[in-house]
């Protein structure tokens, strides 16, 4: 270990989470010593943090004190199974205050929300330990897959640092931060000349993004640094992306899994399936029918072990995976798509994700629909706060950035296609 490896870990970490109000060097150390745990004593100790976090809801959260009170049944007593599942949509309709905590103030909590990679961005409150807790476990899939604190990665997301700590935490951790909004061949070309120039030893980002990189490193001989890793998350990583992301940066890659109240799921280094972190959550893999299975491909339905502030129990994400001997091999359910517009502009499902989250309160779901000739049509789901200027404000921002006919339709709902999910990105002819 490095010196800098030494200081960012020993006295950077916990500098920042004397800032921060989390623990993510204490909690990395609990996750490490976890590591040693038989499967009876993790599974005990998730049957102790089940019964606070059931104890917790029947108190605290109204839709489940309802639950309670309406089934006649027990904190103390009732199983994870017979609790209901419960959706994005079930929390629209009930309203999402049903299922926040009542105790907590706004100076505990932390605003989250989902990556909306299916159009459904989703806003709620997080605790400051579950936040903690989430971070460590994701920085614990790095360091077993190579990495150090400390050590110079990479971090490609369409969005930018809004703060001067987020960015100071940048300069501190050795994160070179890329922003991106669009793609063509000058941007792929600038992020892989800061590449050779900063010489990161690992890079991470949505599988999208890093394919549109990875081909054009490879149609472009010259370039030369090789990674040691490189880390996706966000959406489905298809066998041919991967591929050539390996190919071109002369590494392989390792993917994780998460959304709203699922514990961090990864890939082994051996890639011999993904791992749950089952100190943070619980993931059911169920049928059709809401029967746990073994093998097969079924729904995940996930338990975050730690987030009292808006519990999510047996979640229902809607993404798809494949079992074996009940450890999951595939990730199935996430699309990753992107588009070419008229303009030359590579736009990938996040970049309509970030523009929606942050400028729209009043957009339920939304929908990209691009036809032959390059004309994009928006078809959203609204509230009666939407309005004719919004509508125009969404036209006049993208008709410019794709150079082609922008329109908005207002639908009363988006289907479902493959995999259970809706499409964010749909080519028509």
């Amino acid at each position: 270990m490095s010196l800098r490896n030494l200081l960012t870990e020993q006295l950077i970490l916990p500098l920042s989470d004397l800032v921060t109000g989390q623990r993510v060097y204490r909690d990395l150390r609990r996750l490490r010593h976890v590591e040693t745990w038989t499967p009876e004593q993790l599974q005990s100790f998730q049957q102790q943090r089940l019964r606070i976090l059931l104890r917790h809801i029947a108190t605290e959260v109204p839709f489940y004190r309802d639950w309670f009170r309406s089934n006649g049944l027990n904190p103390e007593t009732v199983t994870l199974q017979e609790l209901p599942i419960v959706s994005k949509a079930t929390m629209r309709g009930e309203g999402t205050d049903r299922f926040a905590a009542e105790r907590f103030s706004l100076r505990e909590l932390i605003a989250s929300r989902s990556s909306g990679s299916t159009g459904e961005p989703f806003s709620f409150f997080t605790t400051r330990e579950a936040t903690s807790l989430n971070t460590a476990a994701k920085l614990r899939t790095w360091q077993q897959a190579g990495y150090r604190l400390g050590d110079r990665y990479m971090k490609i997301a369409n969005s930018v640092r809004p703060s001067r700590l987020k960015r100071l935490q940048d300069a501190a951790n050795n994160c070179l931060f890329v922003p991106f909004y669009s793609i063509d061949d000058s941007v792929l070309a600038s992020i892989l000349d800061t590449i050779e120039q900063k010489r990161p030893q690992f890079l991470r980002s949505y599988p999208a993004p890093l394919q549109l990189l990875a081909r054009y490193r490879n149609s472009h001989p010259g370039y030369s640094h090789r990674l040691r890793r490189v880390f996706t998350t966000g959406s489905t990583l298809p066998d041919a992306y991967r591929q050539e992301i390996e190919r071109a940066f002369g590494c392989d890659v390792i993917d994780s899994y998460s959304c709203e109240g699922t514990p961090n799921t990864y890939e082994t280094t051996a890639h011999d399936g993904y791992r749950v972190s089952g100190y943070n959550g619980i993931i059911e893999v169920l049928d059709s029918d809401g029967q746990p299975i073994a093998d097969g491909i079924g729904r995940v339905v996930s338990t975050d072990l730690w987030n009292l502030a808006h519990p999510f129990i047996r979640y229902d994400t809607q993404d798809l995976v494949e079992v074996h001997a009940g450890q999951i091999q595939r990730i199935m359910g996430r699309e990753c798509e992107s588009l070419v517009a008229a303009s030359g502009k590579i736009l990938t499902v996040h970049n309509f994700t970030h523009y929606f989250a942050d400028n729209f309160k009043s957009i339920d779901s939304w929908q990209v629909v691009i036809d032959s000739r390059g004309g994009l049509t928006f078809r959203l789901v609204t509230d009666r706060h939407f309005t004719e200027a919004d509508k125009q404000q969404i036209v006049d921002h993208w008709q410019p950035v794709v150079a082609s006919p922008t329109h908005v339709e207002i639908v009363d709902a988006l289907p479902l296609y493959r995999n259970n999910k809706r499409l964010s990105i749909i080519h028509e002819p």
